[in-house]
């Protein structure tokens, strides 16, 4: 039963922890104590039933189970007259499957409360889908669909969340995301979520009993990625960031983590003295926790600055300790290849010779198990292909046997025909292929005229459109020029020829119109060529695009998921145009509070995402707006596909694929 309740803690609050330990910093008791007096105060049998249930995964938190039991018999005596109490108390009460063992109940009863809740168009029930998501999510990982896990959090619970205005929550799952590329060994995609995790936990203000831990948590977990990253400075200050808090609570299990992110930070840098000491706090900490998933990982991280110092013999202790107290096999591997490497420099090489042996006799009886199930795999596969295939055989014998008994039948009747009918088929056939001939020769010559008239007659469209859109922009810059630049300079042309005049401008008033007209200038020069993208690169200039047409209203977010890019100035020119004019649109006719632009390449087909929350349109109505043709004919200039979803007050969604050449 014991085990039950761990599990169903680490379900509860998955999304503010990567381990399996329950994270503690302060007393969380009052917080806990005073939702419970506001609950037993309150006349509304709803806000009591919602509280309840509240509790009732509180004091689980806490590792007080017959509260939780009380608070959730509690809730579901009052939510009888509330639908939404109703089909949130399935979620509420699906943990009593996983009490019973029982996790295929526990899946179909998460699944139900997602779908029941979807009909409800508020905050809360935004929370607890988004929860509900993650919880389906971590079941299926530990079926091994980590793919599915990550799908499902990142297109359907961060979003969710987003709309919950839960900023702890979001920050959770952006982090969860993180830890599966960590696992993966996608240190940089991580960073992105991380940093995202973070921006979130900072922005948080909604108390709870787990908020201070989830941020010193995020610190942490960043610290040690950006280490791995080797961007030291910023792993400094986040590790600062988290050290300015945990010092005031040197008993959190907290501690942990952060010695072991510490010490790597110092060891990474060749600082071997320093991260020994990091080490050496945390597994003081770790053991006085009772936590052994981070003490082994502070020990072998221990052992590899023992190993690097020469220190064999504190080394060789270290592995010795991992091998008695790791359960995993896998791990145990590790350590025998480990330990092998130190008598082998210590030249004890009967030692050697015997860890190295005992590591290959766990690796080939891994890979033998793994063979196995391949070789069961493939045979099921085979017998299935030859039963499949004798079937097959056996119908079509039969079918043989059916046409032979009617072909004797008519065999009598058709020989006397064929023979007579033999020499004209012959006959006809000849100069059949001989007509063919010609016309296939023709049509060839005919199809290939065709296609190079519509070639070129598609080519003379897309450049007559461009010449047009070309022209469109060289008159707003002209009109930019003449009403804005050209306004501002006669301005100032008038104001010099009254120097003289008593009324006249200040030298001061005078700066102050060239710094306008100067600024004018380089507005107008931004949107003609921008130099981020002439000098640095096409993700700087998008980002400085979307930077500046972010404001109060609408806010422009920004992803931009290619690693390296080498694509021809040209290609990034109009690359950029296409998105200038995508966000122009958006902004003055969506009225949107929220824009997303993504872009991200495969090999060579470049793709781009520009998603509004905005008012949206009618796609079957034909729009003539000259916009829309620019975007239309950038994208047949590059052979690329452009789609457009949108439906009235449910946003825009456009996707564009460019075909696109990589510089060499």
């Amino acid at each position: 039963m014991k085990k039950t309740y761990l599990f169903l803690l680490f379900l509860l609050f998955s999304t503010l922890s990567y381990s399996q330990v329950i994270l503690s910093l302060d007393d969380d008791r009052v917080y806990i104590d005073s939702i419970a007096g506001i609950t037993k105060n309150t006349h509304s049998d709803s806000i009591k039933s919602l509280y309840s249930f509240r509790l009732s995964k509180l004091y689980l938190m806490i590792q007080d189970v017959n509260k939780s039991k009380e608070y959730l018999k509690e809730a579901n005596r009052l939510k009888t007259k509330f639908p939404f109490l109703r089909d949130a108390s399935i979620y509420y009460n699906s943990y009593s499957f996983l009490e019973k063992g029982d996790a295929d109940g526990f899946e179909k009863a998460l699944s139900e409360a997602n779908t029941k809740l979807k009909k409800y168009n508020n905050t809360e029930a935004f929370r607890l889908r988004a929860i509900i998501l993650q919880n389906y999510g971590i079941m299926q990982q530990r079926k091994n669909n980590e793919k599915g896990y990550m799908k499902l959090l990142v297109n359907e619970a961060i979003p969710i969340a987003k709309r919950s205005q839960d900023y702890e929550l979001a920050s959770a799952l952006y982090k969860a995301v993180a830890i599966i590329l960590m696992n993966n060994n996608e240190r940089q995609k991580a960073s992105e979520y991380l940093k995202e995790a973070q921006d979130y936990i900072e922005k948080a203000t909604k108390r709870s009993p787990t908020l201070v831990e989830s941020k010193m948590e995020t610190y942490i977990i960043n610290a040690e990625n950006l280490v791995e990253l080797k961007q030291y400075y910023d792993a400094k200050k986040v590790l600062d960031k988290a050290f300015s808090k945990l010092q005031k609570f040197p008993e959190s299990n907290l501690n942990d983590s952060y010695f072991y992110s510490e010490g790597i930070y110092y060891a990474k840098q060749n600082k071997f003295p320093e991260a020994l000491v990091s080490f050496e706090k945390g597994i003081k900490s770790a053991e006085s926790n009772q936590n052994q998933i981070a003490l082994n990982r502070l020990k072998f991280a221990e052992y590899e600055v023992f190993f690097k110092l020469k220190k064999y013999d504190r080394a060789k202790a270290n592995l010795e300790y991992l091998l008695e107290k790791t359960p995993f096999v896998v791990d145990k591997k590790n350590y025998y290849n480990e330990l092998s490497k130190v008598y082998s420099v210590t030249k004890n090489y009967d030692k050697a010779y015997f860890y190295s042996n005992k590591y290959n006799v766990i690796n080939d009886s891994l890979n033998d198990t793994k063979f196995k199930s391949e070789i069961v795999e493939l045979e099921a596969k085979y017998k299935k292909a030859e039963n499949e295939k004798m079937i097959t055989v056996l119908q079509s014998e039969n079918e043989k046997a059916a046409l032979l008994v009617n072909n004797n039948r008519l065999n009598s009747l058709l020989l006397a025909v064929l023979s007579i009918l033999l020499f004209l088929t012959v006959l006809f056939l000849w100069i059949l292929n001989k007509n063919q001939k010609k016309l296939s020769v023709q049509k060839e010559i005919n199809h290939q005229q065709e296609l190079t008239a519509l070639e070129n007659q598609q080519k003379l469209s897309v450049s007559n459109a461009l010449v047009e859109g070309e022209e469109v922009e060289r008159k707003r810059i002209a009109r930019d020029l003449h009403d804005g630049l050209g306004s501002m300079l006669s301005g100032l042309k008038i104001h010099l020829k009254l120097a003289g005049n008593e009324n006249a401008l200040s030298t001061k008033e005078v700066g102050v119109l060239l710094d306008d007209s100067i600024k004018e200038l380089r507005n107008i020069s931004q949107n003609l060529m921008p130099e981020s993208l002439l000098k640095l690169s096409l993700e700087y200039a998008l980002r400085d695009l979307c930077m500046a047409n972010s404001n109060v209203k609408t806010n422009v977010e920004f992803q931009y998921l290619i690693e390296e890019s080498n694509l021809p100035k040209n290609y990034e020119i109009v690359i950029y145009r296409i998105i200038q004019e995508l966000l122009s649109n958006a902004l003055k006719y969506a009225i949107a509070s929220q824009i997303l632009v993504s872009c991200s390449q495969n090999k060579e087909t470049f793709f781009i995402t520009v998603e509004d929350n905005g008012i949206g349109f009618n796609v079957s109505e034909k729009r003539s707006g000259m916009g829309l043709k620019n975007i239309k004919n950038r994208v047949e200039f590059l052979n690329g596909k452009l789609e457009i979803e949108s439906a009235e007050n449910k946003g825009t969604s456009v996707y564009i694929e460019l075909r696109v050449k990589n510089e060499i």
